[in-house]
């Protein structure tokens, strides 16, 4: 890691010599893991090592060198237009995580690279108009490479800063996002991430570089979006122990898979994903993968939870415990995956659609199962989507292998009671969405129909589709006939429903 002297040398200082320096970004050890290049300014400095550590094992991270070896400063926009060919080397670049601002927005003193005190009688170091110009050029040239391009967004100037402007970030960061919007390119708003955190993580009032714990944290922003782009991570939803085990091998330990959009049009709104399967094993792909590949398209993250049941030897509450434990770190995640806390919902298929029923009635505020932070969250969903969904355990159309799975073969009476979601809608149930097929002779959409119902009764927003044909387990209905139809009705609901 580097040293904290390092971490908080002064821009003014190293300016001269970082504009003199540049060569080819290094040579890349010889093994399978993608590629990644960070390219920015000091703070990326202060980030890069953290996140090598954060993906070790899972990327080879890299960023411009000095011919000495010592990390680069790429400094402004046109010191990148400059230098921007050696850099990148002849290296097939996986991803690209790349930034430039803090410089642009800097007052010199006239014909000196030193920061201007007098803010009054410095020279803007790139204009508004020729940062935009730069950035453009800078991505034109990027998108050459063939990488994944992620763009972080400049870090707050704090007041008092010497040399710029407080504010002044917002305005460069409004015009790299236009830019990047155009080339429909992710951006990392590293921005909002450190507002939040507030100025805890600042070395000092009036300086833009921040803590060995501040670029840490930085680290794991941007680690996480790295981590996204190269494809799905898994997360293991108990790593101090799952409560309820009956073992420590895979079966035992349930993840959920996070799909994050990454095509810049990110709603910054996620979806807990329950695949069906009666509670005996898991419709992974067109209740999981796919569904999670449908959200991503329309800017929704996903994320499709491995539950423990039947057929790994668990029945209640062992679901339920791992379904609440999934939107738990989902919300506590949020501002770290470029979500909205207020904009998380649970989607679930026949018995997943139990499962996501007892998620969207039976939820907490927290309470402390595993004893750790995320514990404290809200399990509740602020919207639900139940696709042909078990809902009673107590009346003729309940669908009596995913009880028996669930409760055994001759639950107590309060327990299937307790099961029957639609006894638990209450006026705190948040807005559902129900899609059904009239031909499910697997489960009946009798069940669909008693939730509706529920839901009406307790005055909570509700939108009920039963469509003609399309049996069970029509998952995304793509070649079955007007059940095919389904999603589009779905994702308006669901834009709407957050837009609230």
């Amino acid at each position: 890691m580097l040293k904290n002297r390092i971490l908080r040398i002064s821009l003014a200082t190293c300016t001269a010599a970082f504009l003199l320096l540049t060569s080819p970004a290094p040579a890349q050890d010889n093994n399978d893991l993608p590629k990644v290049l960070i390219i920015g300014d000091s703070i990326s400095l202060g980030y890069t090592n953290d996140v090598a550590q954060l993906l070790s094992g899972k990327a080879d991270v890299s960023r411009p060198q000095k011919p000495q070896g010592k990390p680069i400063n790429c400094g402004s926009t046109a010191m990148g237009l400059e230098n921007l060919d050696n850099w990148l080397g002849n290296t097939k670049w996986d991803v690209i995580h790349f930034n430039w601002g803090l410089w642009d927005l800097c007052y010199r003193l006239p014909d000196s690279p030193n920061l201007a005190k007098d803010k009054v009688n410095g020279k803007l170091t790139t204009t508004l108009d020729q940062y935009e110009q730069n950035i453009s050029k800078l991505v034109k040239k990027l998108k050459t490479t063939g990488a994944k391009l992620i763009w972080a967004n400049t870090t707050p100037v704090p007041e008092d800063e010497v040399g710029r402007i407080q504010g002044d970030a917002i305005k460069y960061n409004a015009v790299a996002a236009k830019v990047m919007q155009q080339n429909h390119i992710a951006i990392n708003d590293l921005h909002a991430y450190i507002t939040a955190a507030g100025q805890k993580y600042y070395i000092q009032p009036g300086n833009v570089h921040f803590t060995k714990e501040g670029y840490r944290y930085l680290a794991e922003k941007v680690a996480t979006i790295i981590e996204a782009s190269l494809g799905p991570v898994e997360i293991e939803l108990w790593p101090k122990g799952t409560p309820g085990s009956l073992g420590t091998e895979p079966k035992d330990k349930p993840t959920m898979t996070m799909y994050l959009p990454l095509a810049g049009n990110a709603i910054r709104a996620a979806v807990v994903v329950l695949p069906g399967g009666g509670y005996h094993n898991l419709a992974e792909d067109h209740e999981g993968v796919q569904i999670a590949n449908w959200l991503n398209s329309f800017g929704t993250a996903a994320f499709v939870v491995h539950y423990r049941h039947a057929g790994k030897g668990y029945g209640y509450p062992a679901p339920q415990d791992d379904a609440q434990r999934a939107m738990r770190i989902v919300r506590s995640r949020a501002v770290e995956c470029d979500l909205d806390a207020n904009k998380i919902g649970v989607m679930g298929f026949s018995a997943g659609g139990h499962l996501a029923s007892t998620v969207t009635t039976l939820f907490d505020k927290g309470y402390g199962m595993s004893g750790d932070d995320v514990d404290k969250v809200s399990s509740r969903p602020d919207f639900s989507i139940l696709c042909y969904p078990v809902i009673t355990m107590s009346e003729w159309f309940t669908h009596q292998g995913s009880k028996n799975n669930l409760l055994g073969e001759h639950p107590d009476a309060d327990l299937e009671k307790l099961m029957s979601t639609d006894l638990q809608v209450t006026d705190k149930t948040p807005p559902v969405f129900l899609v059904h097929a009239d031909d499910d002779r697997a489960v009946w959409p009798d069940n669909s129909i008693a939730f509706y119902m529920a839901l009406r009764k307790a005055k909570v927003e509700a939108e009920l589709h039963i469509y003609k044909k399309g049996r069970h387990g029509f998952g995304l209905g793509q070649g079955k006939g007007p059940v095919e139809g389904w999603p589009d009705v779905c994702r308006d609901w669901l834009l709407a429903t957050i837009a609230e």
